[in-house]
C-alpha cells in the first residue's frame, strides 16, 4: 500500500512540474497576426551638412526589405540631393537593393550584394536628372521591385 501512495505522489509531483514548465514557455499570444509581421513604417528625413551642390541637405531613407517586398516601394526625392539609403533586411531570406540607373556610371547605387536577415546595408545615391528610376532585389525579381521618382 505504501508503494502505490509513493508512486501516486511521484506522478502528481511530475505532472505539477510539467505544467509549470509548459506555462513558462508560453508567451502573450493576444495578437491575432498568426505569425505575420508588419513592416516598419519608414519616414524620409533631411539633415544639413552637404557639400553645397545639394543645397546642404542630405535625405536619409530607411527601406525595409521583407520577404518579397520593399517598404516603401515608392520613393520621391529631389534632384541633386544626396540620398543616404539604409536597406534593412527585416525578412528571413537574403536580400539586396539595387537602383537601376544609367547615372550610376560605375558608382555603387546599391546595398551590399547580400544582406543577411536582421542585417542592414547603407549606401548613397544622387540623381542629377528628374525622372523615375527602378530598384529591385536581385534575388526576388519580379516580385521585389520599387520605383524612385526624382523631382525638382
Amino acid at each position: 500500500m505504501k508503494f502505490s501512495r509513493f508512486r501516486a505522489a511521484l506522478l502528481l509531483a511530475t505532472l505539477a512540474l510539467s505544467l509549470v514548465a509548459l506555462s513558462a514557455c508560453g508567451g502573450d499570444d493576444d495578437d491575432d497576426s498568426n505569425g505575420a509581421t508588419t513592416p516598419p513604417i519608414t519616414t524620409p528625413t533631411s539633415s544639413g551638412g552637404g557639400n553645397g551642390d545639394d543645397n546642404g541637405e542630405e535625405q536619409e531613407i530607411t527601406v525595409s526589405m521583407g520577404d518579397n517586398f520593399f517598404e516603401p516601394k515608392e520613393i520621391t526625392v529631389k534632384v541633386n540631393q544626396t540620398i543616404k539609403f539604409e536597406a534593412k533586411n527585416d525578412g528571413t531570406a537574403i536580400h539586396n537593393m539595387v537602383i537601376l540607373s544609367e547615372e550610376a556610371e560605375g558608382k555603387n547605387f546599391s546595398s551590399d550584394a547580400i544582406v543577411q536577415p536582421g542585417d542592414e546595408s547603407e549606401f548613397e545615391a544622387k540623381f542629377s536628372k528628374t525622372g523615375t528610376y527602378d530598384f529591385q532585389c536581385d534575388y526576388h525579381v519580379p516580385d521585389m521591385v520599387g520605383v524612385i521618382t526624382v523631382v525638382d
